[in-house]
């Protein structure tokens, strides 16, 4: 006894396999000469042509050449990036006689930190700090705004033996008392007086030291 004895199966082939018997194997493609196994079987025997097909008719044909007459001059330009108004020359693409106006391209790239400026009151009431004076503190913001907070420049320039940690620690602790100096003005002008009343209650001396 057998499984087809057990679930009551006739012990005939299963016409399925008769039809896989009866199919001719199909010929093995032969790989051609000069392709490699890999390459053959990754592009499943479908090689790309070796060299594009191109219209001889095409490379005939002369190119269209527009109405537009382009020439270089060497003219001069300012930028607006520069405050002395430097009048500098270069090579400029001119279509049909008639320059290009307008600002010199590269200006726009010429981006500057905004350094906060505080008065004598601001001064004495949120910036003051024992290990610093007042002409230490305007000086370092002075540097800041030159040297747009490269600090390895600034403590390079700075009179006085200061680190470059220490240059940072005073410049962004003072520019966030500043900052909590002017949000808070601004948060009691225009916000609601509860509002105001609990923000201004709260311990912000806290926040300068996270």
């Amino acid at each position: 006894m057998d499984a087809k004895d057990i679930l009551g199966l006739p012990k005939t082939a299963f016409p399925g396999n008769q039809e896989r018997k009866s199919r001719t194997p199909k010929e093995p493609q032969r790989k051609p000469d000069g392709v490699s196994r890999e390459v053959y079987a990754l592009t499943g025997g479908v090689l790309p042509p070796l060299m594009p097909n191109l219209d001889p008719l095409h490379l005939k044909k002369r190119p269209i050449v527009g109405k537009e007459k382009i020439t270089w001059q060497w003219l001069p330009f300012t930028s607006t990036a520069r405050t002395d108004n430097l009048q500098l020359y270069h090579w400029v693409r001119v279509v049909n006689g008639v320059p290009p106006t307008g600002d010199y391209a590269f200006a726009k790239c010429n981006k500057s930190v905004d350094v906060l400026k505080y008065t004598d009151e601001e001064y004495e009431k949120h910036l003051t700090d024992n290990a610093w004076s007042k002409e230490e503190t305007d000086k370092l913001f002075e540097l800041c705004e030159r040297f747009d907070l490269r600090f390895i420049v600034i403590a390079d320039r700075f009179p006085n033996d200061r680190t470059v940690e220490e240059l940072k620690s005073r410049y962004y602790s003072g520019t966030f008392a500043l900052y909590l100096h002017y949000a808070l003005n601004h948060l009691q002008k225009y916000a609601h007086p509860r509002i105001a009343a609990i923000m201004v209650s709260l311990n912000i001396s806290r926040m300068s030291g996270i």
